[in-house]
């Protein structure tokens, strides 16, 4: 069995800048697991986070997928 760490993973995410200050590698990536699993981005540099778009919120944004079913979702 896998040990798994009650501590939230936070992960740099390499070339990103933050949309609030533009700062290029300031934002993390962060997934929290207990009480319930959470992932949402952060700057390092001027506190700015985005939580990733809900199953409804994706429903609503008009991208159009691939004929494999893949498209791109964009933080908000």
């Amino acid at each position: 069995m896998r040990y798994q760490s009650t501590r939230p993973k936070r992960q740099f995410l390499a070339g990103v800048s933050c949309p609030s200050c533009n700062h290029t590698d300031t934002i993390v990536q962060v997934q929290i697991f207990i009480p319930s699993f959470d992932e949402y981005i952060e700057c390092i540099n001027c506190n700015h986070q985005e939580r990733r778009p809900s199953k409804e919120d994706i429903a609503t944004i008009n991208q159009p997928a691939d004929q494999n079913g893949v498209g791109i979702i964009k933080f908000k």
